[in-house]
């Protein structure tokens, strides 16, 4: 893995780049890490909150492991953090189903991650609508960065066969989903971090800059009988 340098504060800073791709390596290390601490068939018919809730803590547990790597004493999951996105105030404010912090160098990183069930009567509509990926697009939720999360809970056939359900959805309406590119989708590999994660592009001109979903798939699924 890559070795973050402190990139100087600004935007045109050389190890910027350098630094974000290990953040985000490392995000979805502790994502996986809190995954493996988990028993995925205990949840194969429940709802979102309770995935997400035990997801996070485990999230959590896996970064003050005593086997942990160094990096992880930097490394915070966020409780349902409220977004500012400079329409809704105070209790109002949506919140982030999973926020993950680094708290150096100065002034820190933040990733978010929206979460959905994919499932039989939990299909991709959800998963693509305005309270899942589409939170994103519109700038509701990572409105300032380039880059943002999305878990899929796999409680029924298999990741590949959901990532295909995603990416035609999408394809047949790249206008809507304002993807970019003829690599809007693509297979992505972060080392140590989930099994199927898949990277799309979009243009999110509401927001002023595109932005990179990575989608993660996660399998909840009942234990073959």
């Amino acid at each position: 893995m890559i070795e973050p340098k402190a990139p100087a504060r600004g935007p045109r800073s050389e190890n910027a780049h350098d630094y974000r791709r290990a953040f985000l390596s490392r995000v979805h290390e502790v994502l996986e890490g809190g995954y493996r601490r988990l028993d995925p068939a205990r949840y194969a018919t429940e709802e979102e909150p309770a995935i997400t809730g035990e997801l996070r803590r485990e999230m959590k547990a896996y970064l003050r492991e005593a086997a942990a790597p160094p990096w992880a004493d930097n490394f915070f999951v966020q409780e349902e953090e409220p977004v500012n996105d400079g329409v809704r105030k105070g209790k109002s404010r949506s919140r982030v189903d999973i926020g993950v912090e680094c708290s150096t160098p100065r002034p820190g990183a933040s990733f978010s991650f929206e979460a959905k069930r994919l499932a039989r009567g939990y299909a991709v509509g959800k998963y693509l609508g305005l309270e899942g990926l589409g939170c994103i697009l519109c700038g509701q939720y990572a409105r300032e960065d380039d880059d943002a999360g999305m878990i899929g809970y796999v409680q029924d056939d298999h990741p590949v066969y959901w990532a295909q359900q995603i990416e035609k959805s999408i394809r047949q309406d790249r206008a809507a989903y304002e993807v970019l590119g003829d690599q809007w989708w693509r297979a992505h590999a972060f080392e140590n971090g989930p099994t199927h994660v898949y990277a799309s592009t979009h243009g999110r001109s509401s927001v002023g800059h595109p932005v990179t979903v990575y989608h993660s798939l996660l399998l909840f699924r009942p234990r073959a009988t």
